[in-house]
């Protein structure tokens, strides 16, 4: 088995260029379930302060699971590999990274450690449940949708989005592997997590939940850093939430935007693309 893209890069992993780097028979020749396609950002309402976002391509999603350490601080995995085994349902190996701090310059490589697996069953469009574990402790939780606003309709395509309109995707910079940035696009309002390092290399996300488009067709908003209750609490003690800056997300296209964006006194400007791992592609309008 070689990891050696995941060692490159943690999103092209997701890739697999995919499939080949564990044998030519991963994934099985499992029917295709592109009848559905859930892109989207996923929660519990009743456990409001994490969540996780899913990018689904061919027969592959790409999650990232936004939770909480121990010690209340956030934490994020990430399972690029989730190959669908039919019924609506996806599994693969769940990871956790380190990497350079998110101001960074110039970016260096990343670290990595399979954790444990996920899986993600799908019981509507719209609903579902996620079970994963993480260093042998394994969590189960029922999920649903996140809606904010009109919710577009997504389906996979072969071919360009240059001239798409809705940002609904999963984004990168491919020369800074290992970092990356979900974007929920509904109406008129854009929902970020952005999934990258803090100090001492140590996993750390940030979300920007109302991102509204501006009149030159931009959008901006708040930045916001949570705490939270530890992912494998029995009962969920809520989380607590403060602004850190401010993002904005400028498109020159439906391929390639700039983000940009503050925590405190460091500002970070990077120019992302929409990440392609497999041959069919989401689309949302």
């Amino acid at each position: 088995m070689k990891l050696r893209l995941f060692l490159a890069t943690l999103l092209a992993l997701c890739a697999f260029q995919a499939h080949a780097q564990y044998g030519g028979g991963y994934p099985p020749d499992y029917p295709p379930m592109e009848d559905r396609v859930y892109q989207g950002l996923w929660y519990n309402p009743s456990e409001a302060g994490w969540g996780m976002n899913t990018t689904h391509q061919g027969n592959i999603l790409f999650a990232t699971l936004f939770i909480y350490a121990a010690d209340g601080q956030p934490l994020w995995l990430v399972a690029s590999g989730l190959t669908g085994i039919g019924d609506y349902t996806y599994t693969g190996p769940l990871y956790r990274t380190s990497g350079p701090a998110f101001d960074a310059a110039p970016w260096t490589p990343i670290g990595y450690e399979q954790v444990g697996s996920m899986t993600i069953a799908f019981t509507s469009q719209t609903t579902g449940s996620v079970t994963y574990s993480m260093n042998g402790t394994t969590v189960t939780k029922s999920i649903q949708q996140q809606v904010f606003g009109p919710v577009p309709t997504c389906t996979l395509i072969a071919g360009s989005r240059m001239g798409e309109a809705n940002y609904q995707d999963l984004w990168w910079n491919a020369d800074e592997s290992g970092w990356g940035i979900n974007l929920v696009h509904q109406g008129n309002i854009i929902f970020a997590t952005l999934f990258t390092y803090g100090a001492n290399r140590r996993d750390k996300w940030f979300v920007a939940s109302g991102l509204v488009r501006q009149p030159d067709g931009s959008f901006a908003g708040e930045l916001y850093s949570t705490t939270g209750t530890a992912f494998n609490a029995t009962t969920w003690m809520g989380f607590n939430i403060g602004p850190v800056g401010n993002m904005s997300l400028r498109f020159t296209d439906g391929e390639h935007g700039v983000l940009t964006y503050n925590v405190g006194t460091a500002a970070v400007t990077k120019s992302i693309t929409r990440q392609v791992y497999a041959a069919t592609v989401p689309v949302c309008r």
